[in-house]
């Protein structure tokens, strides 16, 4: 897991990168061909199965991969994660 100033939450996400679109992709073909770049596309992943939170990690994986986001701003750090657990202080 990175540092706590690696995580942000999912409004600050939204506020900083703008998703594209209000749902995520299914495939990674559909999100590849509409991101600029490939930092622009990030992963909805499934970190903890005992959880009914999701984290979104930056750029393309495949492991616990729910599905795609393609933001209009690019991410620079790949470490970074977005939660939506409300635990998390913002």
């Amino acid at each position: 897991m990175p540092p706590d100033n690696n995580i942000i939450s999912w409004s600050q996400w939204e506020d900083k990168y703008k998703p594209t679109t209000d749902a995520m992709f299914d495939f990674y073909d559909e999100a590849k061909d509409l991101a600029p770049s490939p930092n622009h596309l990030w992963t909805v992943v499934d970190n903890n199965p005992n959880s009914v939170y999701l984290d979104v990690l930056a750029g393309h994986r495949l492991f616990n991969r729910l599905g795609f986001f393609v933001t209009e701003v690019p991410w620079t750090d790949s470490d970074m994660v977005v939660s939506n657990d409300p635990s998390y202080k913002e």
